[in-house]
């Protein structure tokens, strides 16, 4: 077998060295080979040295470095699948920049794959936190925002229409693609997400594998209700051609969407006098934002055509890793 493992960087070149100080500890199994492509998505700082760097004495298998100039995690994710392809790679394992591995993370990936039909898996990652621990309005929901997943620890062979791996942590096999297709250059935001549903809408054997873990460490930055609202806002981002069908619209939004951001409003003004945690209440109002973002990118959408590629491009990049 000969894997890749696709990371996709940009601007982050602290986190992404104790990223790779991690891999480099990986155990293979033999016969087994492996390529470490780091994929710097036009990045202004130290990146590039980063990687070289750690390249002068890296242990197992072989890192590269490629540079990626259009603006956007999927173009960066196409072009490490192409490079990974034209090296021979016939399984891709996908993660983050911020990212912690176990030493068997590699070898156990390959595992999965044994039954010949599996085409797609996602496993767990965990929330690493900071000393401090989590502040006290965070709800266990609110995970996803820090970039954990966690679906139970039961395998989940065939899991419903809705799941879809998360890109901190995922494998595919590289044929996938030629079925599929590659990430949607259209998305800036849920990108994996998108690529996930459209196998599970072309009948592409998934698996969810609860004990495939990797650990998120909790940046103590993120830790503001500001990020979290903004995060909020940009995951709702969906625009009127998402419309569903079946489903009440008015003005291209789902007619729930409204009557669940009145209710949502409401049940937020009244919390503290019913006696509601600060967790649960903020839990509410992270929806409020979100549906708030969903709201407004389809009313853009749809009456500035012209103007919401870019209105979406410009609302989906970071800035200075925080929204």
């Amino acid at each position: 077998m000969h894997i890749a493992v696709i990371i996709c960087t940009w601007n982050r070149a602290a986190s992404l060295g104790v990223t790779l100080k991690s891999l480099r500890e990986q155990q293979l199994p033999a016969g087994t080979d492996v390529e470490f492509i780091v994929m710097d998505n036009n990045s202004s700082d130290a990146t590039r040295q980063t990687v070289e760097a750690a390249q002068a004495s890296w242990p197992v298998g072989r890192l590269h470095y490629l540079f990626e100039g259009r603006q956007g995690k999927q173009f960066a994710l196409n072009s490490g699948i192409a490079f990974a392809r034209s090296l021979g790679c016939n399984l891709l394992l996908f993660s983050d920049d911020d990212i912690l591995f176990p030493v068997h993370w590699c070898r156990q990936s390959a595992g999965f794959f044994a039954d010949p039909t599996v085409m797609l898996v996602g496993g767990k990652t965990l929330l690493d936190w900071p000393p401090t621990g989590a502040p006290v309005w965070f709800h266990r929901n609110m995970s996803a925002i820090l970039a954990g997943v966690d679906l139970g620890d039961t395998r989940l062979d065939h899991p419903d229409a809705t799941y879809a791996p998360a890109g901190s942590n995922m494998a595919a096999r590289a044929e996938l693609f030629d079925l599929v297709g590659g990430f949607s250059e259209t998305h800036f935001r849920h990108m994996d997400y998108e690529f996930g549903q459209r196998c599970m809408r072309r009948g592409v054997h998934v698996v969810y594998e609860p004990d495939w873990v990797v650990k998120a460490p909790v940046d103590p930055h993120l830790l503001t209700k500001r990020y979290f609202r903004r995060w909020s806002l940009k995951a709702g981002i969906s625009p009127w051609q998402d419309m569903q069908a079946g489903i009440r619209h008015f003005a291209w939004v789902p007619v729930w969407l409204y009557r669940q951001l009145v209710q949502d409003m409401l049940a937020w003004l009244i919390a503290p006098a019913r006696g509601e945690s600060p967790a649960t209440r903020f839990l509410r109002e992270l929806r409020i934002w979100r549906a708030w973002g969903t709201i407004a990118s389809r009313w853009m959408s749809k009456l500035r055509p012209a103007a919401y590629p870019a209105w979406v491009q410009a609302r989906s990049q970071k800035r200075q890793n925080v929204y």
